[in-house]
């Protein structure tokens, strides 16, 4: 019998809320399929098995918050029983407060619908260090029909932010339960609480008396923020950053994307210059390594993380193995793994082992910046638009097709003339792009 715990999904998570559950108790369950949906601090992400069998228990029902390591799940053969039934709480319960929450599934409707309720409270008045999302005023418990809607606390919380009626939002998961990717606020679907919001904020400017200041609103940062928040106050205030900056003429590498889409294989310039980079970095293994202590850390992989947007803020989704792929290899990768970070379908490990990071604006129009650099990594690459400009070819002016690249490195692990010769070697690469595609 194999227990499932809550993941360790990112460096910083120390709890997680498990969204739903993919597989009900008695399914077959077969290694590597995802079985459940966990929110960490960073992003909602699916939980693989690390094990098959038929899933005999689940200890933590959906919309609870555990600690890492806790035992959510039982994987066993058919027809095993758990040894210590004891152990089926989510949490240890003290004599002042007896748990009495019993196995998953074992409980009527009503008394799960009040379990959700006690845990919406217990969320609310959670501190920051938890790392929970407060909630104030009186529509914490939510609405007397919005109880009714099969739907997880995190789920309600959500819905209660975006101004969202969960009477009117269809469920796209188990028995119609409402999802967190199911809460997408549109005009089409906005709901009553929304539109009465928006209606009396119409109205406000006439209330407010000549001379003041209408009131802020203040709230609290979503997990996700607050993890970004430290990461990069890590980052500035333990890593010293440099910075240099190259310009590479690009009209030979783009000549090379149009070829190959001509032959069938679409490669975005975010692939383009993950490959660039991946061999760029086998000749300068410093800027691919992780400072420990006093330890200098040279990783053997080239491992790429790619800075994704989303509506809550950014995932670094990372590349494996980079060195080993091709071009194309590398293409469909990147779309694949930038595509599953935008409808937050990571996994863990997809999440963790970057060595490298890689950071493109282009797309905005942005001609170049300076990223920080994402601990424990030595150094990320920042890349602006690709557009036309006027350069000096035999003693007269020329267009060329331009793009500048900043890299921002860690001063502890190298210096500025190491950091100067790895943008040569790249922009060597990007100039002559026959090498990127294996010829």
């Amino acid at each position: 019998m194999k227990e499932v715990t809550m993941p360790k999904l990112s460096d910083t998570m120390t709890e997680g809320t498990v969204v739903v559950w993919r597989k009900s108790v008695g399914d077959q369950i077969a290694r590597g399929e995802v079985i459940a949906e966990v929110e960490t601090d960073k992003a909602t992400m699916e939980l693989e098995a690390f094990a098959s069998g038929v899933l005999l228990e689940i200890r933590v029902e959906a919309g609870k918050n555990v600690p890492v390591g806790t035992v959510i799940g039982m994987i066993g053969k058919e027809g095993e029983q758990p040894e210590d039934k004891k152990d089926a709480r989510a949490e240890p319960a003290s004599d002042a407060e007896p748990e009495t929450r019993g196995d998953a599934g074992a409980e009527p409707e009503a008394e799960a619908d009040a379990a959700d309720e006690d845990e919406e409270e217990k969320a609310a008045d959670s501190s920051d260090e938890d790392g929970a999302e407060k909630e104030a005023g009186p529509e914490t418990a939510g609405s007397a029909a919005d109880r009714e809607v099969p739907a997880a606390p995190v789920v309600r919380r959500r819905a209660r932010e975006f101004g969202i009626d969960l009477a009117d939002v269809t469920g796209s998961g188990p028995d119609g339960r409402i999802l967190l990717e199911d809460l997408k606020p549109s005009t089409a679907g906005e709901s009553k609480a929304a539109k009465a919001k928006g209606a009396a904020r119409e109205e406000s400017p006439a209330e407010v008396p000549s001379g003041k200041e209408p009131p802020q609103e203040a709230q609290e940062q979503s997990r996700m923020r607050a993890a970004i928040a430290r990461t990069v106050t890590d980052s500035w205030q333990t890593i010293p950053h440099f910075s240099v900056t190259a310009e590479v003429r690009m009209d030979a590498a783009e000549q090379l994307r149009q070829q190959l889409k001509a032959d069938g294989t679409a490669v975005s310039m975010t692939a383009l210059l993950v490959k660039a980079t991946a061999l760029g970095l086998d000749g300068f293994p410093r800027l691919n390594a992780s400072l420990r202590g006093k330890q200098e850390v040279l990783h053997p992989e080239i491992n790429i993380g790619i800075v994704v947007r989303r509506d809550e803020g950014l995932l670094v989704p990372v590349l494996r193995g980079c060195g080993g792929l091709s071009l194309a290899a590398v293409a469909e990768r990147a779309a694949q793994l930038i595509d599953r970070a935008r409808h937050g379908q990571l996994s863990d490990t997809e999440l963790t082992g970057g060595t490298f990071a890689i950071s493109n604006l282009g797309m905005f129009g942005v001609h170049s910046f300076v990223a920080l650099i994402l601990p424990p990594m030595a150094a990320v690459l920042a890349t602006g638009a690709v557009r036309d400009g006027v350069i000096v070819q035999d003693g007269r002016p020329a267009v060329a097709r331009l793009l500048l690249l900043t890299l921002s490195a860690d001063h502890r692990l190298v210096d500025g003339v190491y950091a100067a010769e790895f943008l040569q070697a790249l922009k060597q690469l990007l100039e002559n792009p026959a090498k990127l595609a294996g010829e």
